[in-house]
């Protein structure tokens, strides 16, 4: 049995230099028993950047995930303002091979939602609804449930309870 928790605790020496990408470690540690695979990786917001999609996808996993406008230094400027877009506007940017794209997408007034997927190299937006919402966050609302039921039992397992019955 494959057991994700074991990486998610740091172990740390007394004279072990600080890792200063840790989120991209985990991730690469996470995905090492799934190299090859042909399988897709959905992150979360603090794991995505772009140095990870690019290792990943060589080693035969695609990948999914939601990226921090104002943190990720990978996001151009032209993806970050939301405010001067037209509300269900979409725009994309793709790599010079064209296998990551990076989209974002307006779905109401000041607000964006930022994606970096391995696993499109088209866009299609989806016109038969009245916000014309693009296939990739369909997809990544697909498989967003996985992310966010992994946040939880992260955040059970991490979480420390106080006794409730304690003697005065």
């Amino acid at each position: 049995m494959y057991r994700p928790f074991d990486h998610l605790t740091r172990k740390v020496r007394s004279g072990e230099e600080r890792q200063i990408d840790l989120a991209s470690t985990k991730v690469r540690q996470l995905a090492q028993p799934f190299v090859n695979s042909n399988r897709n990786v959905f992150m979360d917001r603090y794991f995505t950047s772009y140095s990870t999609v690019q290792y990943l996808l060589p080693h035969g996993l695609t990948t999914i995930g939601a990226v921090f406008a104002h943190v990720c230094r990978d996001v151009l400027a032209c993806l970050r303002k939301a405010a001067q877009r037209d509300l269900y506007s979409t725009l994309a940017v793709y790599e010079h091979n064209k296998k990551i794209t990076m989209i974002n997408y307006v779905p109401k007034k000041n607000s964006n939602v930022l994606l970096l997927t391995s696993c499109h190299a088209k866009l299609k937006v989806n016109n038969q609804q009245d916000f014309k919402r693009p296939d990739i966050i369909t997809y990544y609302n697909f498989g967003n449930g996985g992310v966010h039921s992994m946040d939880a039992r992260i955040e059970d397992f991490c979480y420390k309870r106080s006794p409730t019955d304690t003697p005065c």
